[in-house]
C-alpha cells in the first residue's frame, strides 16, 4: 500500500466514524426528545435542539423523523432486550417471571423507557408504515419471554398446553398498558396492583402445571 492509498484509507475511516457518532447522537436526541416532549413535540426542530445539531442531519441519515425515532427504539430497545435476557435466565417459575418482570418494569419506569414507547407507538398508530417497523424492534423481546416460559414450564405435566407466545404477547402489551394508565391516572399505583394479581395467578398456575 502506498502512502497515498493509506492516506485515502484513514479518510474512509475517519469519515465512517464521524458518520455513526453523528446517527448515535441523533438517536440519543430522539429518545430525549420522545421523553421530555412526547411524540407531538418531537419534530425534527425538537430533535435538533436537544441534540445541537443541523436538523437537515435527520433527513440526511435516517430519511425521516419517524424513521429516526424507530431506530432510537430499536437501539433503546437492543440494550433493554439485554438486560432483560440476563435477569430472566435464572428464572425457574412462572412466579419468578412475575417477580422479575416485576424489577425490570420498575428499572425501565426509572430511566423513562416505557414512556418512550408509549409515545412511539401512540405516533404509529394507524400508520402502516411506521407500526410494523416499531412492532418488529420489540418482536425479539416478546419471543425471547415466550422461550423463558417455555423453559420454565417444559418440565410440568401441565406445560405443553400453555399458550407460551400468546402469554408473552399479553405481557409486552402489559409493559405498555400499565404506562398509559399511569398517565392518565397518576394518583394510583396501576403497575403494583396489577403485579400484585399476576404474582398470585402465577403462583395459581405453578401449582396447576406441576399436577
Amino acid at each position: 500500500m502506498t502512502a497515498l492509498d493509506d492516506d485515502v484509507a484513514k479518510a474512509k475511516r475517519k469519515a465512517s466514524s464521524t458518520s455513526e457518532e453523528t446517527k448515535a447522537r441523533i438517536l440519543d436526541a430522539t429518545l430525549s426528545t420522545l421523553k421530555a416532549e412526547g411524540i407531538v413535540g418531537a419534530s425534527a426542530r425538537a430533535i435538533a435542539r436537544t441534540g445541537d445539531f443541523n436538523q437537515a442531519l435527520i433527513f440526511y441519515h435516517f430519511g425521516s423523523v419517524d424513521d429516526a425515532i424507530v431506530a432510537a427504539v430499536g437501539k433503546m430497545s437492543h440494550r433493554r432486550f439485554t438486560n432483560h435476557q440476563e435477569k430472566l435466565a435464572g428464572a425457574t417459575s412462572l412466579t419468578e417471571i412475575v417477580r422479575i418482570a416485576r424489577d425490570l418494569h420498575r428499572e425501565d419506569a426509572a430511566n423513562d423507557n416505557m414512556t418512550v414507547l408509549a409515545q412511539a407507538f401512540a405516533g404509529a398508530a394507524g400508520d402502516p408504515e411506521m407500526g410494523p417497523k416499531l412492532y418488529g424492534e420489540l418482536a425479539p423481546w416478546s419471543q425471547m419471554v415466550g422461550e423463558v416460559i417455555r423453559r420454565v414450564t417444559s418440565d410440568m405435566p401441565g406445560g405443553a398446553s400453555l399458550p407460551t407466545q400468546e402469554i408473552a404477547d399479553a405481557i409486552s402489551a402489559m409493559f405498555l398498558g400499565i404506562e398509559l394508565l399511569d398517565d392518565l391516572d397518576p394518583s394510583r399505583d396501576h403497575a403494583v396492583q396489577l403485579f400484585d394479581s399476576l404474582e398470585s395467578l402465577a403462583e395459581l398456575l405453578d401449582d396447576l402445571l406441576a399436577t
